[in-house]
């Protein structure tokens, strides 16, 4: 700097750095300040916004979550503030409907199974002795479903005076589905019984009517005797069903027959008929695989061999009824599965020949 004065001039000298020092220092100062304040603004809004927003969300979507997961009494109980306590409100009201319309729902399927499993009951034999002035033969029959209606199904009907056909079978599939082509199957098996075909022809007929639009591709196991009440014969044909039980002299054991494939499986598939003379005092026990594939606790099957030990022991004790029989054979098989739930249907038959 420099001035002009009274005919001198004046020069003041400083070194560049000293001047812009105290600017530099100020720029400096006030960037570091603005840089604090605006590190302290963003951590308290951080903050407050976790506090205040996130974490209230966090709340609400874990409640959420258990409720998507099933559980319906979860109740999402979030106040902090005005909004979060609207929202909280409105799913809870939600859910509540959501519980009313399930409950609703739910009473009218169980309303709608238990019709639909009284109309399976009752297309089913029931009332036994069936025949009560019939001293040649007697019968006895049960089905335990699974669920409240089955695939499972029994049958027996006079052809003649001396003819009396029997069968047990067993569709695939459980519930609904299953039940509605144990339905049309029964039904099916019966008309052309009924109207004088042989055992061979009932089935073969059977098969190819069932398998027309069988698109659920579902398959029924079947087991038919027709027998001769005079002389003892059965003429029987075997789709793909287990092999029914003989008990002779109090001994039981699995009768000889080659198996045919099931119904409803392919068209066109000719079926074998095979004979087996019964005696007087012959006891025929016949059953579907939710007998002897019945499961315990430790997933250890019911069997074959237990089967057969639980019908000699029973037959052992002088006892040879139908209906004791098939009981005897329920109560081991309770015993056996204990608190395991059921997962087949379980149907049994006895036909005692005297």
């Amino acid at each position: 700097m420099y001035v002009f004065t009274e005919g001198y001039y004046l020069v003041a000298v400083l070194p560049e750095n000293e001047i812009l020092l105290q600017r530099n220092t100020s720029v400096r100062l006030t960037a570091i300040l603005e840089v604090l304040v605006f590190v302290t603004l963003f951590i308290v809004i951080f903050m407050l916004v976790r506090k205040l927003v996130v974490n209230n969300i966090n709340r609400v979507n874990s409640s959420l979550s258990k409720i998507t997961q099933g559980d319906l009494d979860e109740t999402v109980d979030v106040r902090s503030n005005t909004e979060f306590s609207a929202l909280s409100d409105d799913i809870n009201a939600t859910v509540s409907t959501l519980k009313q319309y399930i409950s609703a729902a739910a009473a009218r399927i169980d309303e709608e199974l238990a019709f639909a499993k009284s109309i399976q009951q009752s297309a089913l034999p029931s009332v036994f002795p069936p025949y009560p002035d019939r001293t040649d033969f007697s019968l006895y029959a049960t089905m335990n479903t699974a669920k409240e209606v089955g695939g499972d199904f029994y049958d027996f009907y006079l052809l003649d005076e001396r003819k009396l056909a029997f069968l047990v079978a067993d569709v695939s599939g459980k519930g609904i589905p299953a039940a509605m082509f144990m339905m049309t199957g029964k039904t099916v098996i019966r008309d052309y019984a009924e109207r004088g075909d042989h055992p061979t022809e009932v089935f073969i007929n059977a098969n190819n009517k069932l398998c027309e639009g069988n698109e659920a591709e579902m398959f029924i196991t079947a087991w038919m005797g027709f027998l001769e009440t005079d002389t003892g014969l059965v003429r029987f044909v075997n789709a793909g069903h287990n092999p029914p039980v003989l008990i002779r002299n109090g001994k039981a054991s699995f009768i000889e027959q080659k198996a045919n494939l099931t119904l409803a499986a392919m068209e066109g598939i000719r079926y074998r008929e095979q004979t087996l003379q019964l005696q007087p005092g012959d006891l025929l026990f016949l059953y579907t695989d939710g007998v002897t594939e019945a499961t315990d606790a430790d997933n250890q099957l019911y069997g074959n061999d237990r089967l057969i030990r639980t019908l000699t022991a029973f037959f052992s004790t002088g006892m040879d009824g139908c209906r004791e029989a098939c009981e005897a054979v329920k109560t081991d098989l309770d015993g056996f599965v204990g608190e395991a739930p059921q997962f087949d249907d379980i149907t049994m038959l006895c036909l005692y020949y005297s």
